[in-house]
């Protein structure tokens, strides 16, 4: 399948840096659209990289002057654009109480704060929506293998952004390997927080409650590991996978004869992926292969293609992609008499 982006294939592949990348290139990467310098890298991402090739400038604040009918260059008072200082692109208006957030500072120079283990390496960095939005993600060069074969990278996800769509967030997440799905570590792990600052005069990094936390990044993350195995361990036979799929994608009675097309379309790509797609078959006949089929759909099919890089990350971010996924894990458990994630 070839997914798009809202970020053309030209800018991934100019302003996404990816570590890691001998066993598995980003689905984004062409040859034919790097430039002089690649973009993915064997091993880790080097910071200097990520502060000389995508962080290399700033968001500046510039005052706003409109042309009035009997006044020109008026001034517009508390009000300020903020504004790319390389390229001149607007990302927003905001009050004079707006905080920029700087991706150099909030990006680097904390996370580089958190790197001085040596057991924790950039694996991937980047800029959204014209550099509006930005990430960082600090990660293990290994991945971690549950007892059911599927791997997983545990990471902790930074993000920012210039146009107000996300909050200041260090968040610990997990990505599946085989499929780039990313699951959030509150599936598992009851304790676990994301940190979010908003662009405030009160903004605080608490980036010390984040260093506490990383010791479970370097431990391999056993809690999803265990969360992923019991997945593995229900049985679900083909009368509750069709029963699960009832559930999670009904079809109204009265319903038009476009949106009923639509519904059972869905079902169909859904069967399709537990049946046969490689990115969940393997664990087919399990708890484990109703959550990835449902996961994968929801990364990689539903939703427009234009905008999937971007609205996946934002998902994953807002807790958006975790309702989805305990909402499967609530008509799993269900359908199955089972308790796993609740």
């Amino acid at each position: 399948m070839i997914e798009w982006s809202n970020e053309s294939r030209k800018w991934l592949n100019s302003n996404v840096l990816v570590g890691f990348t001998d066993d598995k290139k980003p689905w984004w990467y062409s040859e034919a659209l790097q430039g002089d310098e690649p973009t993915i890298y064997s091993g880790a991402v080097p910071l200097e990289d990520v502060t000389r090739r995508i962080f290399d400038w700033e968001a500046v604040r510039c005052p706003i002057k409109v042309d009035l009918p009997n006044r020109s260059d008026f001034l517009v008072p508390k009000m300020y654009a903020i504004v790319n200082s390389k390229t001149g692109h607007v990302f927003k208006i905001a009050s004079d109480s707006y905080v920029i957030h700087q991706y150099q500072d909030w990006l680097v120079k904390k996370v580089a704060t958190l790197l001085d283990n040596g057991s924790l390496q950039i694996g991937s960095a980047g800029l959204l929506r014209k550099g509006a939005g930005a990430f960082v993600s600090v990660e293990t060069p290994e991945n971690v293998k549950t007892r059911s074969g599927m791997k997983i990278k545990p990471k902790l996800l930074a993000a920012s952004s210039h146009d107000s769509k996300l909050a200041s967030t260090y968040k610990f997440v997990s990505t599946i390997v085989v499929c780039d799905n990313t699951l959030n570590w509150a599936l598992a792990e009851k304790n676990s927080n994301a940190y979010r600052m908003r662009h405030t005069a009160n903004s605080l990094g608490r980036l010390e409650d984040v260093r506490k936390s990383l010791d479970i990044v370097i431990a391999g993350s056993e809690g999803m590991v265990d969360f992923l195995d019991s997945l593995s361990e229900i049985k679900v036979s083909d009368s509750q996978w069709q029963e699960i799929v009832e559930r999670l994608v009904p079809v109204p009675k009265s319903s038009r004869p476009q949106l009923v097309a639509r519904l059972e379309n869905k079902r169909s790509e859904l069967d399709n992926l537990w049946r046969n797609d490689p990115r969940c078959s393997p664990w087919h006949g399990s708890g484990l292969g109703v959550f990835q089929a449902f996961n994968t759909y929801n990364h990689h099919i539903a939703g427009q293609d234009a905008s999937r890089f971007d609205r996946n990350m934002r998902k994953t971010l807002s807790n958006a992609s975790l309702k989805q996924d305990r909402k499967i894990l609530g008509v799993l458990n269900a359908v199955t008499g089972t308790s796993v994630g609740s």
